[in-house]
């Protein structure tokens, strides 16, 4: 059904796919999940015109967000994640350039160009996000939900440490997003370790990082859980960090 009766703000179109389409009928409502308008008489997908952009352009642009600020996007994006997994739809393109800054800086996800909805067990992605985030084939025999898992690993590292694993920061070329991706294959195949977060960040969400790259978590909603746990216990010893700004 069409929110646009209630949507009073400016609108962004992009040409409707059938698919993404049906995956935001199916996802419906959500607060962290872009607003689906409807779509137009020709045919295009109307979205909430968000002026805030996307939140890699954002991170890449605004270097002293505070750390508060980042693990609130990282709950948020982690909230969106377990909303389509409980509706069996699997993202298939997790990365920081699909997730908006609402007016007031909140973090939605968006663009369901890729996704799936009930796959096979089985499911063979013929694209997927940038190499980056993109899941080792080694993890081919996992549920599909192996790419959203570890995807969402890549971008809860990418926030708590303001770079990408194995790169020095954000900016990562795609011939240096291909080494990474080697790299990640190698780990995968042969064993070693996957990056790991800074010592003072690894107590409380490092274990949650390996779970995402080893594809230890069946769906996002148990990732979550730890998560929602593991920003608690960060925000406990940390009694001076004051409330999360978003700015």
């Amino acid at each position: 059904m069409s929110t646009i009766a209630r949507y009073t703000g400016e609108v962004f179109r992009k040409d409707a796919e059938v698919q993404e389409e049906t995956i935001y009928k199916i996802l419906g409502l959500h607060p962290c999940i872009v607003n689906y308008l409807g779509t137009d008489d020709d045919g295009q997908i109307m979205l909430p015109l968000l002026r805030n952009g996307d939140l890699f352009c954002y991170l890449t642009s605004h270097p002293n967000i505070p750390l508060s600020t980042r693990l609130t996007w990282a709950i948020e994006i982690a909230q969106s994640l377990a909303h389509l997994h409980a509706r069996d739809v699997i993202w298939a393109d997790p990365h920081l350039s699909n997730v908006l800054l609402t007016d007031d800086y909140h973090a939605v996800l968006c663009d369901f160009g890729l996704s799936v909805h009930n796959a096979p067990y089985y499911y063979e992605f013929s694209r997927g996000p940038p190499p980056i985030y993109l899941c080792p084939l080694g993890y081919y025999g996992e549920s599909p939900r192996r790419i959203d898992i570890f995807g969402i690993g890549v971008i809860l590292f990418a926030l708590l440490s303001e770079r990408f694993p194995f790169h020095e920061d954000l900016l990562a070329s795609v011939h240096q997003q291909f080494g990474v991706l080697q790299k990640h294959h190698q780990i995968c195949s042969n064993g070693g370790s996957y990056d790991t977060l800074a010592p003072s960040l690894h107590p409380y969400f490092g274990d949650i990082i390996a779970k995402c790259f080893n594809i230890i978590y069946p769906s996002a909603d148990v990732l979550l859980t730890e998560l929602q746990a593991a920003f608690s216990k960060w925000w406990g010893d940390n009694a001076e960090v004051k409330t999360p700004i978003l700015h």
